[in-house]
């Protein structure tokens, strides 16, 4: 006769074994990632009472191949892999879905050399698929013996750890490509900042470049005319002065009026003086077309295409533009320049830029020499240029002895509206600027050298 409780004792298992896979499901749900998916590798394994348990994500649509993302393989997790799903039973699986092999699983793919070396009797997998159906990977189960549970049991388990995975899968391409967005994201803003200073330098220059020109043209014209005219001027003082004195040699006794006259006017100082003063007027004007000259090397609005230029004339312009700010004040001491030139062939480049970059630096270390916060004795900008042989490059060196900058400061220095200097003193795009002049237009190098307390050093490279 049948056990009236044989029934009772067949349920209690089954339905011990769904409190447990309840709880499993439950404990796994906390979990993300890594942690996820090695969690539910395990726990696939314990529930389904098998040897070995992954769970991979398809990562090539034309050859389709996994990427194992866990593989519990009975005492702990082995590495993570990629391979060719196709003469496998993962293959299968992709393309008609849920697969379940109770036994002799190398017979049917003997092909598959990683059944063999698993040992495996048996398999059972299933794909997981997103919302729409499309297949985002796979959970697959190996054992060494034949399976023991039924058909049912096996695919709804299967099924419940499935479900899971393709939400974490999901989660994690879902923060994936968010995570490219973000990037995609810095990158644009990284490139409108740059375009943007860009723009505002290039606007400045240009407006400075004409103002530049526009003075040094309207200031060469009534400066030339002096200029050329002193000469004349002199001649035509000596002419009077000998004249002066041939008529003193002729009529030595002059009536008392104007012998008054000559004593008042100082007739012998005057001889002395005038020609000091002619020479006073010739070296000021000499000064004010250097100026000029230099003003219109500086701006060079007319050459918009690379050109082989003198770089120490490019150097010599934009500090004598600089020099009011080199002498002493009231405050500050006069700033020594240093030139230590070596001598360089032409070099081909944008000489308006060029001169860009050098005024930008010089200032930033006149900037530094000159700061409120610090106070340096002896003020010193030193001015190097020199051959690189091995970078056939041509290098300028500009090495000012202030307080330097840590290491915090320089990493942001070529950073676009990066600056140090107070509200309303700069806009942080002379260096952001001269970085891509330099590097981006020219195909050269920019760098700074600099630690607190040792002063800065900035080093131009530009090829040949």
């Amino acid at each position: 006769m049948q056990n009236p409780h044989s029934t009772e004792l067949a349920i209690q298992p089954l339905h011990q074994e769904n409190i447990n896979l309840k709880l499993i499901v439950e404990g796994i749900a906390s979990q993300v990632g890594e942690a996820f998916f090695q969690a539910c590798a395990h726990y696939l394994a314990e529930v389904l009472q098998i040897q070995y348990a992954l769970i991979a994500e398809f990562v090539d649509e034309t050859q389709p191949r996994a990427k194992v993302l866990a593989f519990w393989t009975g005492e702990n997790f082995g590495p993570n892999f990629e391979y060719d799903l196709a003469g496998t039973p993962c293959g299968v699986l992709y393309e008609q879905g849920l697969q379940i092999y109770p036994e002799c699983i190398q017979k049917a793919f003997p092909e598959d050399q990683d059944l063999v070396m698993l040992n495996a009797e048996s398999y059972l997998g299933v794909p997981i698929l997103n919302p729409e159906g499309k297949p985002l990977g796979h959970i697959a189960g190996l054992h060494t013996k034949p399976l023991e549970r039924s058909y049912e049991e096996q695919e709804s388990i299967l099924k419940i750890f499935a479900a899971r995975s393709a939400a974490e899968i999901e989660r994690q391409l879902a923060e994936n490509a968010l995570k490219q967005q973000n990037i995609y994201l810095q990158q644009t803003l990284k490139e409108l900042k740059k375009t943007q200073a860009q723009l505002i330098q290039a606007e400045r220059m240009s407006s400075l470049g004409h103002l530049v020109a526009g003075i040094a043209h309207e200031i060469n014209n009534p400066i030339g005319f002096i200029y050329s005219n002193i000469a004349h001027t002199k001649d035509s003082i000596n002419i009077l002065l000998e004249l002066i004195e041939g008529y003193q040699s002729e009529y030595p006794h002059t009536s008392r009026a104007l012998q008054a006259k000559i004593e008042e006017a100082e007739i012998d100082y005057l001889k002395k003086d005038v020609s000091k003063m002619l020479n006073s007027m010739q070296a000021g004007s000499d000064r004010i077309r250097n100026i000029v000259l230099s003003l219109r090397n500086f701006s060079r609005l007319d050459e918009s295409s690379k050109k082989a230029i003198d770089i120490h004339e490019g150097i010599e312009s934009t500090l004598l533009i600089l020099q009011h700010r080199l002498n002493a004040n009231q405050i500050f001491p006069p700033i020594q320049v240093i030139k230590e030139y070596q001598p360089l062939p032409p070099v081909n480049c944008y000489a308006s830029q060029l001169n860009q970059v050098l005024m930008n630096i010089l200032n930033n270390a006149i900037d530094a020499l000159r700061s409120d916060s610090h106070s340096i004795p002896q003020p010193m900008i030193h001015i190097k240029t020199e051959l690189v042989a091995e970078n056939n490059a041509v290098r300028i060196s500009i090495i000012d002895n202030g307080m330097g900058m840590d290491e915090a400061t320089l990493f942001h220095i070529f950073d676009p509206f990066f600056t140090t200097k107070p509200v309303g003193s700069g806009t942080g795009l002379g260096l952001s600027i001269s970085y891509q002049i330099i590097v981006e237009q020219h195909g050269g190098k920019l760098n700074c050298i600099s630690a607190p307390g040792t002063g800065a050093k900035f080093q131009i490279e530009i090829p040949m």
